[in-house]
Parts: structure tokens; C-alpha cells; sequence
């Protein structure tokens, strides 16, 4: 009872607790930034691979055997390779790794909802809004480093985003069309001379026959964000993805597992892809994250104020002058809302 009146209290608040931020500083043009989301992807299945009670449970999974043959190993770090192996083979090795809690290196969202929107607006404005409660198609009224990236004589009109998520141009106040490159959903792609994918993409999602759904593909929305820094190279972009979240709710392990994989494997071809172009070779840097965590066991699939487990994070860092330490086993506590923090820090670099 005492934490349903608490929720109550912090949902009719309207305060922001917001994190010290200076875009102000001297920012380094020759910078380039990604930031990478999971959508409610665990620290468990990141650091210690497929867990054992829920790949071997026929009520989460499709095919168990066929789940085993593709993510289990008896060796924990066997087992996290075959899930997340470009984390593993190259970020544990060329940059670092945040949120094992077996070393008591914690990484939380702050807010105390663990939501997706809470979650992204956390990451994104640097504040705790407690009046931000719910996932809702509400303007987000607090300022994003998106938008203030933008703002800059460095990166205006350098900035984009593509994201998995319809929510996001609620959470960055982007209803409208505004100052920097959003695409989420199953919003069309519109850009002079369409490239053959650009064009395939609005097929796809032109022929979807529920257009309410909330999320598209994240192939689809990889794919777009692929296309548009081969064309404009930006400076800075934010890539969304959510299939490990619809695959949770769903309560679908074994696809949960695959959206990883999957996501893994486009991170990677994306780290391949700016290394070969001369505008971000040697020059850029992967933030990769996610917006909550989610239930134990017995409710892995869930996450909020209620579900225990759900405010645990994690976040990974690989590129320009990131130190090769790979999985951080130090005593620490990082919450979300500082990595925003982090964004003109890396940018400002020399």
C-alpha cells in the first residue's frame, strides 16, 4: 500500500531532478556520435548469456531445442558470445562494458517507473520528470540533447534519429516537423531522390494492413537509419530498437534471444560500415544502452514501478578515444540520466 500511495504522489508531480549538463563547452566537429538502444534488454542475458529457467521453459519459448542449439553453452561466457557476439569478440576487447552487477558495477535508471518513455526521456533530457509516468502520446516539455545538439553551430543540421518506437516524436517534443531528422513507426520516409531501399521501405510499411501497431521491424528501421548516413553522413544519430521489448511482452524468450542476436548484429555491421567511410573512421564513438530493465524469473517479461528488477541497466561504450577496459568489474553506481552527461563529453574530445 505504501508503494501504491508513493506512485500516486510522484505521478501528480510535475518536477524535474535534472543531471548537470554544459553543451556549452568547445565541441569537436571531427566527433561523430551513435547512440544505440535495446528496448528493455536485461544486464542477465547481456553478461551471462540465455538463462537457464527460462530457455528450458515450453511455456516461453516455441522451440526449446531449437532455442538451446542457437544461444546455450554450459559456460556463461560461451553462452554470452553466442547471444551478443560483437560485444563480445570486439566492444569487451576495444572498449568497455557497464552494468555487471556480480561485480557490483550498477547501472539504474533513476526514475522510478521503469518505463520506456520515463526511460528515454531520462537518457535523453538528463532530468527526471516524475510527472512523465505512463507510455502516452504526451509532449515531452523538457529539453533533449537531440534538439540542443542541433541548436549548436558544430552539429546543426547533423543530427538524426530513426527509432522502432511511434513514441518518439511525443518524447522529443517533435510533433510537428522541427529542426533535426526523426523518423519513427511506421512514418514514411521523405527525402528527395529516395535511394532503391528508402523506396522499399515505404512499400513495406505502406502494405502493413494494421497501421496501429506501435512498433516497426527493427531491420526496417536499421535499414533506414543506414541509408540516410550513407547519403547525408551525419554527426550525430540516435538508433531505436525494440523488438527485445515486444518480444518480452509477449512473453516469447526464445524470439527475445533473436531480436538480441539480431540487434547484435546490426550494431556490428554498423561499427563496420563507419570504419570503411572516410567522414567517421577513427573518429567515432558507439553509445549503446537501454531505457529499463526487466523482471526475474518469474515475470521476465514484465517491467515497472512494481516488477522487481526493472530499474536495472547497462551501457557499453566503443570508439574514439575510449579506453580498451571491457567489462568494468569495479564497485560503482552510474543511473541513466548521467550518461546524458557522457553525450558532450565525448563530443567535445580532442
Amino acid at each position: 500500500m505504501r508503494g501504491l500511495v508513493l506512485c500516486l504522489v510522484l505521478m501528480t508531480m510535475s518536477v524535474s531532478v535534472s543531471n548537470t549538463r554544459n553543451t556549452d563547452r568547445p565541441l569537436n566537429p571531427e566527433n561523430k556520435l551513435f547512440i544505440i538502444t535495446l528496448d528493455g534488454f536485461r544486464w542477465e542475458e547481456l553478461f551471462n548469456g540465455a538463462d537457464s529457467s527460462l530457455i528450458n521453459n515450453p511455456e516461453f519459448n516455441t522451440d526449446t531445442l531449437l532455442a538451446k542449439a542457437l544461444y546455450w553453452d554450459d559456460d556463461p561466457g560461451q553462452r554470452r558470445s553466442k547471444l551478443m557476439p560483437f560485444f563480445w569478440s570486439v566492444i569487451a576487447k576495444q572498449g568497455e562494458l557497464y552494468g555487471n552487477r556480480k561485480y557490483q558495477n550498477n547501472v539504474n535508471v533513476a526514475n522510478p517507473y521503469a518505463l520506456s518513455y520515463p526511460g528515454y526521456s531520462e537518457l535523453l533530457t538528463g532530468s527526471v520528470d516524475y510527472s512523465i509516468w505512463k507510455n502516452e502520446k504526451k509532449k515531452n516539455g523538457n529539453k533533449n540533447i537531440l534538439d540542443e545538439l542541433n541548436q549548436t553551430s558544430t552539429y546543426a543540421g547533423k543530427v538524426a534519429a530513426f527509432t522502432s518506437w511511434e513514441l518518439f516524436p511525443y518524447i522529443l517534443d517533435k510533433e510537428e516537423k522541427g529542426s533535426f531528422v526523426l523518423n519513427s513507426g511506421l512514418q514514411k520516409i521523405e527525402e528527395k531522390n529516395l535511394s532503391a531501399a528508402q523506396s522499399m521501405i515505404n512499400s513495406i510499411q505502406q502494405k502493413i494492413s494494421d497501421k496501429h501497431v506501435p512498433t516497426r521491424y527493427d531491420e526496417l528501421t536499421y535499414v533506414a537509419c543506414k541509408e540516410y548516413i550513407l547519403k547525408n553522413k551525419p554527426s550525430v544519430v540516435f538508433l531505436s530498437f525494440s523488438g527485445t521489448d515486444n518480444a518480452g511482452h509477449n512473453k516469447r524468450y526464445d524470439q527475445y534471444l533473436q531480436e538480441a542476436n539480431n540487434a547484435d548484429r546490426m550494431i556490428g555491421e554498423l561499427w563496420r560500415l563507419v570504419q570503411s567511410i572516410s567522414d567517421y573512421e577513427g573518429r567515432a564513438t558507439f553509445l549503446i544502452t537501454t531505457d529499463h530493465g526487466r523482471g526475474k524469473k518469474g515475470n521476465w517479461y514484465d517491467h515497472g514501478f512494481f516488477v522487481s528488477g526493472s530499474s536495472q541497466t547497462w551501457y557499453a561504450l566503443l570508439g574514439n578515444k575510449v579506453v580498451p577496459h571491457g567489462e568494468m568489474k569495479t564497485k560503482t553506481q552510474v543511473y541513466q540520466k548521467d550518461l546524458n552527461a557522457l553525450i558532450p563529453e565525448i563530443l567535445s574530445r580532442k
